[in-house]
């Protein structure tokens, strides 16, 4: 389904996604939205990020299948931190 509505740019170069536009593709405060230019076109659309724990249980998923331990990681970000 398509949907068009108008908004303004304000003077500091922001703009509003319509209320029906928004209610439609379930974009609330604090979401992200990529933005994309295509020509003349402007491109706005809803990024989905993932939570922090799918994050921590694909990085965990991901160090175990390479054999590297949690205490390897903690030693690594410790010595990435002291410079």
């Amino acid at each position: 389904m398509s949907t068009a509505s108008i908004t303004k740019v304000t003077r500091k170069f922001q703009i509003t996604v319509p209320k029906e536009i928004r209610e439609s593709l379930s974009i609330h405060q604090g979401d992200y939205l990529a933005v994309i230019t295509n020509g003349d076109e402007l491109i706005l659309k809803k990024l989905e990020l993932p939570e922090w724990d799918e994050i921590f249980e694909k990085g965990e998923k991901s160090a175990s299948e390479k054999g590297i331990t949690r205490e390897q990681i903690i030693e690594a970000v410790r010595k990435e931190r002291k410079g």
